[in-house]
C-alpha cells in the first residue's frame, strides 16, 4: 500500500491530478516503466514523445519538420495527420510516477488504489 496518499495527491498539479484520476496508478506505472522505453526506442530520429491524446494514443512531435506521429499497435510510429488535440503530457505522467514512488510497487498491487482513494475522499480536482 502507498502511504500518505492524500499528501502525495496534494502535491500534484491540476493536469497531474487529471492523469491520476483518469488513468490510475497501475496504468501510469505501465506507461512509464514498460511502454515508454519501448516507444521512445523506436522514435523517428529527432522526434520526441509528447504524451497521450484523448483517443488514448501516444503522440510524438518532430519540431524541425513540424510532423506529428502516432504509436500504433505497439509496433511502430505512423505519421499522424489529425489536428492536434489535448494531450496528457509525458512529463506529467512521469511526475505522478515519481511523487507516488511507483518504481517501488508491483503493478498488480496498484490496481484499485486510486479508485478506492477517490471513492473515500472528497477530492479537489483543481
Amino acid at each position: 500500500m502507498i502511504s500518505n496518499l492524500q499528501e502525495k495527491y496534494n502535491q500534484l498539479s491540476p493536469a497531474q491530478k487529471d492523469i491520476f484520476i483518469g488513468y490510475g496508478l497501475r496504468q501510469i506505472k505501465h506507461f512509464v516503466e514498460i511502454s515508454l522505453p519501448k516507444i521512445e526506442a523506436a522514435l523517428p530520429e529527432g522526434a520526441k514523445v509528447q504524451g497521450i491524446n484523448a483517443e488514448g494514443k501516444v503522440l510524438a512531435y518532430h519540431e524541425a519538420s513540424q510532423q506529428y506521429y502516432v504509436w500504433i499497435s505497439d509496433l511502430q510510429w505512423q505519421i499522424y495527420t489529425k489536428p492536434t488535440v489535448a494531450v496528457d503530457l509525458k512529463e506529467d505522467a512521469i511526475a505522478v510516477w515519481q511523487i507516488f514512488n511507483l518504481k517501488d510497487h508491483e503493478l498488480i498491487n496498484l490496481s484499485h488504489i486510486h479508485r478506492d482513494f477517490l471513492d473515500n475522499q472528497s477530492v479537489d480536482k483543481e
